[in-house]
């Protein structure tokens, strides 16, 4: 794994936020509400839904994961490093930030330390490196675990999903 430069990640934040900016700009009419942020249903939906209908279907999902994937790209290696996913990670969410008249705060910094912790977990072979398979193997696992009827649409009629338990220990609540 290569070392952190901090002017190689100062560069990909400045050319993650036009990207992020034309995707923000582009979801005043259409695409999601909200660009970033959150594990609960309705985040999920938030996030996703780019025809704003209240529903994400796997076809609407994956496109909106492509076209995140590739403005990350910024070196269009067909790969992500950590610095370009944490950058455009960080870029939807100083447009959230923004849109909503926030500046950034605590939660801001913290989201952004997870981007880092999320990306060395994504990346299953760790080699530093985050491939267009790893990257549909996580939006597999996270479309299925909202899409809980199973249907091929994430909305608010989906069941909550069951209680997680370990057989001894009482149930957990659904995680929001």
């Amino acid at each position: 794994m290569r070392p952190r430069q901090p002017l190689a990640v100062a560069l990909l934040f400045s050319l993650a936020l036009p990207a992020s900016a034309a995707l923000a700009q582009s979801s005043d009419a259409a695409g999601p509400a909200r660009p970033a942020g959150g594990h609960s249903r309705a985040a999920f939906i938030g996030g996703y839904d780019a025809n704003r209908d209240g529903r994400v279907d796997r076809a609407e999902y994956d496109a909106l994961r492509e076209a995140r994937f590739k403005a990350a790209d910024a070196d269009g290696n067909g790969v992500l490093t950590e610095e370009e996913y944490v950058a455009e990670y960080a870029g939807r969410l100083r447009s959230q930030y923004a849109a909503a008249s926030r500046p950034s705060d605590e939660m801001f910094e913290r989201q952004l330390k997870q981007a880092v912790v999320r990306f060395s977990v994504i990346d299953r072979d760790r080699d530093g490196l985050l491939s267009v398979e790893e990257n549909q193997a996580v939006a597999l696992r996270t479309f299925e675990e909202h899409d809980t009827d199973k249907d091929g649409v994430v909305s608010v009629d989906d069941p909550e999903p069951k209680p997680e338990t370990d057989g001894d220990a009482p149930a957990t609540a659904p995680r929001s």
